[in-house]
């Protein structure tokens, strides 16, 4: 059975092309980046020269809104107890508007006394 291969041969390697080698790449140059400087808020610049620091600062703000939000909650029990009166009761007496007063004004001192105690911690 010789058809005239051989079967010890071994099969031909298939040479493939080298490629050229690729050049080096330089090193990338050190750069030292400096953040740019914001510039100073005017604010900040203003609660600096008369010594308040930006915690004092915050907590100015939520003494304003202690007022603000006393204030809110009694119109708030105002306008539900209108509410009340004119669409659910329907009465002449104005029983709704009085009871929504004093329930926004009791919800309004608490949010104050909550308010304020979070202030002095």
């Amino acid at each position: 059975m010789s058809d005239g291969s051989d079967s010890s041969e071994q099969p031909q390697e298939t040479l493939e092309p080298e490629l050229p080698a690729l050049p080096r790449l330089p090193e990338p140059p050190t750069v030292l980046y400096e953040r740019p400087k914001a510039a100073e808020d005017p604010t900040e610049r203003f609660l600096k020269s008369r010594g308040i620091g930006s915690k004092d600062a915050g907590n100015m703000g939520k003494a304003m809104g202690i007022g603000t939000a006393l204030v809110g909650s009694i119109m708030g029990g105002l306008v539900v107890g209108w509410l009340l009166d004119t669409y659910l009761i329907k009465a002449t007496t104005p029983y709704g508007l009085i009871g929504g007063f004093l329930l926004g004004t009791i919800s309004g001192f608490v949010n104050l006394v909550r308010m304020a105690n979070s202030l002095n911690q």
